[in-house]
C-alpha cells in the first residue's frame, strides 16, 4: 500500500468579513473545531484556535464555525490524511466603532454604557469605547451617561467599516454636603443624594433621574433644571439647580444639623420627638433606635428624648438641643 505523503498542516483556515475581502488577521477570531454528526450537524468539541491558524486534525468530517465579534460563520469540513483542508469563511459581517462622548470635543467617557442591538442579539460593555464586528442588517446603538441616553441606527453592509463619536449631551453636577454654613463638610458613605427633574408632575411627584451614596457625588445630566434631595439620617434638604451640556456644575447642600450620640444603660428603645406638641398635645417622632445607643444627624433644633427601659421601669424623658454644625453628646440613667 502506498505511503501517505506528510503535510506540515491538516488545517489552514482562512475568513473574511465579505466575499472577495481581505483575509482577516486578528487573534480575536476565532475557529471552533467539532466532530460531525452523521446528519452534518456539530457534535463531540475538539478544539477551539485563533487567529490565523494553521492546526493538525485527524482524518475525518468536522463542523468548524469561525466567529468575530457577533459575527459567525459555520461549514462542514473533510479532513484527509495527506492533504491540506483550507475552507474560507465569509462572515458577512462589518465592523462599527463607536466612542461615546459626554459632549462636543470632550473625550470618550470610561463610564459609558454601549449597547449594540444588532440582528439575532444584543451586547452591551462599559468603556466608553467599543469596536464592535456585526453581522450586516440593521444595529442600533444605544449610549447611557448617567442620566443621559442616546441612540443611533446603523445599516451595516458586509466588509463595510464606519467609526462613529456618539455624543450623549450632558453636563456634570457635583453636590457636596455641610452640616453647616462654612461647616465641616460631610463624609460618610450614609450620605444619600436623589436627583429629581425639577418639574413636578400632575401628582405634585417629580421623576427621579439618578442617586448615589457617600462624599460628593457627582451625576451626569442632559440639560435642563434639577432639584437635589439629600438625606443623612433624619435631615434631608433640597437644593434647585441647573445644568447645561458641557458644563461641571458645583452646589452645596447646607443641611443646618448637627449629630446626637446618647447612650442610655439598660434601654431597650431610645426615641427623639420634636420638642414642640402640636395643636392636639401629640409631638412627630423624628428618629429612633433599638438597644442602648443611637447616634444620628438631626436638623438643629429642640428636642424631646424618650427612653424606654428594659423589663417593667418608667420611661424617661429629656430635653436636647441640636446646634448646627455640632456634636451633642449625653447619657441617660
Amino acid at each position: 500500500e502506498p505511503e501517505v505523503a506528510k503535510v506540515e498542516f491538516t488545517i489552514v483556515p482562512t475568513a473574511s468579513l465579505n466575499e472577495g475581502g481581505e483575509n482577516i488577521n486578528s487573534n480575536d477570531l476565532s475557529y471552533a473545531v467539532s466532530k460531525a454528526k452523521a446528519d452534518g450537524t456539530a457534535g463531540d468539541y475538539v478544539t477551539t484556535d485563533y487567529g490565523l491558524w494553521k492546526g493538525n486534525l485527524e482524518p475525518g468530517d468536522y463542523v468548524i464555525t469561525a466567529k468575530m465579534g457577533e459575527a459567525s460563520s459555520a461549514q462542514r469540513v473533510k479532513v484527509e490524511a495527506g492533504k491540506t483542508a483550507t475552507p474560507h469563511f465569509v462572515l458577512d459581517a462589518g465592523v462599527l466603532t463607536i466612542r461615546a462622548v459626554p459632549f462636543e470635543g470632550a473625550e470618550p467617557d470610561g463610564d459609558a454604557q454601549i449597547i449594540a442591538e444588532y440582528p439575532g442579539g444584543s451586547s452591551s460593555a462599559n468603556y466608553g469605547e467599543r469596536k464592535f464586528v456585526l453581522p450586516v442588517g440593521d444595529t442600533k446603538i444605544i449610549v447611557k451617561l448617567g442620566a443621559g441616553e442616546v441612540s443611533e441606527t446603523f445599516k451595516i453592509a458586509a466588509g463595510q467599516v464606519v467609526n462613529k463619536d456618539l455624543i450623549v449631551g450632558v453636563g456634570t453636577a457635583v453636590i457636596s454636603s455641610l452640616y453647616s454654613e462654612g461647616g465641616e463638610k460631610i463624609d460618610s458613605g450614609s450620605l444619600y443624594t436623589r436627583i429629581f427633574k425639577a418639574k413636578k408632575k400632575m401628582d405634585g411627584t417629580r421623576d427621579q433621574v439618578a442617586y448615589d451614596y457617600g462624599t460628593d457625588p457627582d451625576f451626569d445630566l442632559p440639560a435642563g433644571d434639577y432639584v437635589a434631595v439629600v438625606e443623612m439620617d433624619a435631615t434631608n434638604v433640597e437644593v434647585p439647580f441647573s445644568v447645561k451640556v458641557g458644563e461641571r456644575k458645583e452646589e452645596t447642600a447646607v443641611l443646618n444639623a448637627g449629630v446626637l450620640a446618647i447612650e442610655a444603660p439598660g434601654a431597650s428603645e431610645i426615641r427623639l420627638f420634636e420638642g414642640k406638641a402640636n395643636l392636639q398635645g401629640e409631638r412627630q417622632g423624628v428618629t429612633y433606635a433599638y438597644g442602648e445607643t443611637m447616634q444620628s444627624t438631626v436638623p438643629a433644633g429642640d428636642y424631646l428624648l424618650i427612653v424606654t427601659p428594659k423589663g417593667d421601669g418608667a420611661k424617661k424623658e429629656q430635653p436636647v438641643t441640636i446646634k448646627a454644625g455640632g456634636r451633642s453628646e449625653g447619657k441617660v440613667q
